[in-house]
């Protein structure tokens, strides 16, 4: 699980992970925006957009038993990308 917080708001940010990975599919809860990627039947990762005061909370999780796509270090590569 990974917690970061950025300036961006969860739309710059969801934005960005849409324009630099793959299979992303977006879904509004309350104020919070809910990513999933992956395949349609076996998603790798979930991300948490939540704002904030000062931009967004950004939470990550990967079910252990998930297929690595994309590989964990391209996935934090790109949240960090897209966090700053």
């Amino acid at each position: 699980m990974i917690y970061v917080s950025s300036q961006h708001a969860p739309g710059y940010i969801a934005s960005c992970l849409q324009s630099r990975l793959s299979r992303v599919r977006l879904a509004r809860v309350g104020s919070a925006t809910e990513i999933a990627v992956g395949s349609d039947s076996n998603n790798s990762y979930f991300v948490t957009l939540t704002p904030s005061n000062a931009g967004s909370v950004i939470k990550v999780m990967r079910p252990a038993n998930a297929p690595d796509d994309p590989p964990e270090p391209e996935m934090r590569f790109t949240i960090a990308r897209c966090a700053t």
